[in-house]
């Protein structure tokens, strides 16, 4: 009896020193965060700032890699088709994530090959005017664009971008014929009004304020349906007549691959709505004329349908094309 209790124990020991250790718990490593554009827009600031936060939640660090390309594109097929084990994510806009497959082909479908783990934040666009353009009101402009069609220019950061659809949206909800001109991002945009080269451009509130607050260029109206805490003396552009009900805002969220484990994604949650409660966090995303907007769940699903609906309705009125 005594042997094969002496067996026994010794065998379970055994296998006890060979077995498989148990599984890791989330996460054990530093975590790869995308930001699909180049390193200094509004994006990649955001991203970093909400990654310092974030990591402090999950004890692992969040590594930024900023892969551009194909407006976004590049970077969010990327984490589409990652390994669906939360060690590659995404902050994505919905230029990337929602408008691109509308206009052409895209190797991903971003409501279905991606993880909407949270909301982050929204933020205003503005319609812009060169200084020396004879009207103080967008009422003026679309008066000057019906007498004289096609003779005004309005820039975008690009085909199929937010400001894009803005501009384009204005147009048909006006019956106005204004030229479109495609530029890569804001900045070459809002260099161009300043310099009288083009009469008009649609860009984010946040690279354009101080150029409207230092007199540089004209601002019309915000895209949000109502004023913004960011720029209150101008007007939204549900004021303007045609434009009732006006509601297109930029927006950034957190994303990952489809098919995530539900435990990887509740604690990535978890710790992104801690983050979003941070005061610190709020007040540098509104020096960005960026809002925190907590969504997550069928909230957030129900948001990004909408946006999709949205996008495609006026992506056909408009018959939006890629250039």
């Amino acid at each position: 009896m005594r042997f094969w209790t002496t067996w026994i124990a010794t065998a379970v020991a055994t296998a006890c020193v060979f077995a498989p250790p148990a599984a890791a718990e989330y996460p054990d490593r530093p975590i790869t965060l995308i930001v699909p554009y180049a390193a200094g827009g509004s994006s990649d600031i955001v991203g970093r700032l909400f990654a310092e936060r974030l990591e402090r939640q999950i004890g692992q660090p969040l590594v930024i890699e900023n892969v551009g390309g194909a407006g976004g594109g590049v970077g969010a097929h990327r984490v589409a088709t990652a390994k669906p084990d939360g060690y590659t994510l995404l902050i994505g806009s919905g230029s990337e994530v929602l408008i691109r497959q509308l206009l052409q082909p895209t190797p991903y479908d971003g409501l279905k090959d991606l993880t909407a783990i949270s909301m982050i934040g929204t933020g205003p666009m503005v319609v812009l005017g060169k200084p020396g353009l004879a009207a103080t009101s967008l009422a003026d402009v679309l008066a000057l664009a019906r007498a004289k069609p096609d003779t005004l220019s309005y820039g975008s950061a690009g085909a199929g971008t937010f400001m894009h659809l803005a501009g384009e949206a204005i147009k048909f909800r006006t019956q106005t014929k204004i030229s479109h001109v495609a530029y890569r991002g804001a900045a070459p945009v809002i260099t161009d009004v300043i310099a009288g080269h083009i009469d008009l451009g649609v860009a984010s509130l946040a690279s354009a304020l101080p150029f409207i607050q230092a007199g540089q260029a004209k601002a019309f109206a915000v895209t949000s349906p109502s004023r913004t805490e960011f720029a209150p003396q101008v007007p939204p552009l549900s004021d303007t007549p045609g434009l009732a009900g006006f509601d297109l805002e930029l927006w950034i969220g957190f994303f990952g691959p489809a098919n995530m484990p539900a435990a990887v994604t509740d604690k990535l949650r978890a710790g992104t709505l801690k983050v979003l409660d941070d005061p610190e966090l709020k007040k540098k995303l509104a020096d960005q004329a960026i809002a925190v907007r907590k969504l997550v769940g069928d909230d957030l699903t129900s948001f990004l349908t909408n946006e999709n609906n949205k996008y495609r309705t006026i992506i056909k009125d408009g018959d939006i094309k890629m250039q």
